[in-house]
């Protein structure tokens, strides 16, 4: 079976590891810039990763492809429980949920769910920055 065409839900039902299910579809695409061969650099790691965990989530009720609200936070907790544990508001994952939902359909996909990633990742790093301008670096 060629590892690049291997769905999300195949890789679930076999127990494959997650590099074996969406990492050759990644080093496929940049066959134009190294061989096929190579190891995945961290970048697609990460994006692989990215993959996985939305999918992990996703497939539990309903629409496989896209988070309702208690796959969300069950994501949120699980995944970002340091980001969650300092949050006071009861009502942070509806307020989350009505953010990223952009087309309203009460469901996160995977798009709107990178949206969310970015955006706490350019906080994290904002955060990293202005603590090294402080340190004087």
């Amino acid at each position: 079976m060629n590892t690049s065409s291997l769905t999300v839900n195949t890789c679930r039902q076999s127990g494959a590891a997650a590099e074996q299910c969406f990492l050759p579809a990644l080093v496929a695409c940049a066959r134009g810039i190294r061989p096929a061969t190579s190891m995945p650099t961290q970048l697609e790691i990460a994006m692989n990763t990215m993959i996985m965990i939305f999918h992990r989530y996703s497939c539990r009720e309903g629409d496989r492809f896209k988070l309702n609200k208690g796959e969300l936070k069950m994501l949120l907790q699980r995944e970002l429980t340091d980001f969650l544990s300092c949050q006071k508001d009861p009502e942070l994952v509806d307020k989350i949920m009505q953010d990223l939902d952009a087309n309203k359909d009460n469901k996160v996909d995977f798009n709107e769910f990178v949206v969310m990633v970015a955006a706490l990742t350019v906080a994290c790093n904002d955060y990293f920055v202005e603590q090294l301008k402080k340190k004087g670096k």
